[in-house]
């Protein structure tokens, strides 16, 4: 599985939001930095196909192996892409007057979950997730913490091959932060995953993670972590020079 921008572009009300962005993202853990307003969440919607690049095109594409024709990309239909994808957004509320339970079930069916696996698989993310005693509130009344809680369960039960995370620890603790962060770790060996953050300090330095800095629309840095301490340090320096 592979995502390829190339040259893309993207305005809100003629004000230029990304500005020739072009990378290429494969599975492993791929972090989004970047101070407010460089564009983190409007590239993360354009990789969701929520919204379509004003310039540039984005591709994805499947490895494919055929005994005549041998090794090729095949590239993916946006009714393709949006079955294998798992998105987070930013400010998650899910259906409010569904309890945890029932909501997490409906997205299970929604995902395509075959029928008998269902109750067992939704009995299991919320054991993992620290739901379970909670399973019967309403999404409106937990807490901002716990329904971030179901945000991260909606976007993974499907163990999708592209997760699409914005600012997904805000709320957190410090614990559900780290088992999330493992459960993250296993689906990267076959998933793309990419994650918005502005909890730079946080992000772990993993051999295989990649890392993209926004700053103002453009790409300021795309490699491995290698590069993470310039990155913070000109984090730094942009915001205080806001």
């Amino acid at each position: 599985m592979r995502i390829a921008l190339n040259n893309v572009e993207y305005a809100i009300e003629n004000t230029k939001v990304l500005n020739d962005i072009s990378c290429s993202l494969s599975k492993g853990i791929t972090y989004v930095v970047g101070n407010n307003g460089a564009g983190k969440s409007t590239l993360l919607k354009l990789l969701t196909t929520a919204i379509q690049p004003d310039d540039g095109e984005i591709n994805y594409s499947l490895l494919v192996r055929d005994e005549r024709v041998g090794t090729y990309r095949r590239k993916l239909s946006i009714e393709e892409i949006r079955k294998i994808i798992g998105f987070l957004p930013q400010h998650f509320t899910g259906h409010l007057d569904m309890t945890v339970e029932n909501y997490v079930t409906y997205i299970a069916f929604h995902k395509g979950i075959p029928r008998k696996l269902v109750k067992k698989m939704v009995a299991h993310w919320l054991k993992e997730s620290n739901l379970t005693q909670v399973k019967r509130k309403k999404l409106r009344h937990l807490s901002g913490g716990q329904r971030q809680k179901v945000g991260f369960v909606q976007a993974l039960i499907n163990l999708p091959r592209i997760c699409i995370l914005d600012e997904p620890f805000e709320g957190l603790d410090i614990g559900e932060r780290l088992s999330f962060r493992r459960i993250l770790e296993r689906l990267s060996y076959h998933s793309i995953i990419i994650i918005s953050t502005h909890l730079v300090d946080e992000i772990q330095l993993a051999g295989d993670d990649r890392l993209i800095y926004l700053s103002e629309g453009k790409i300021a840095y795309y490699g491995g972590m290698d590069g993470l301490e310039n990155v913070k340090q000109e984090l730094k320096e942009a915001w205080m020079d806001q």
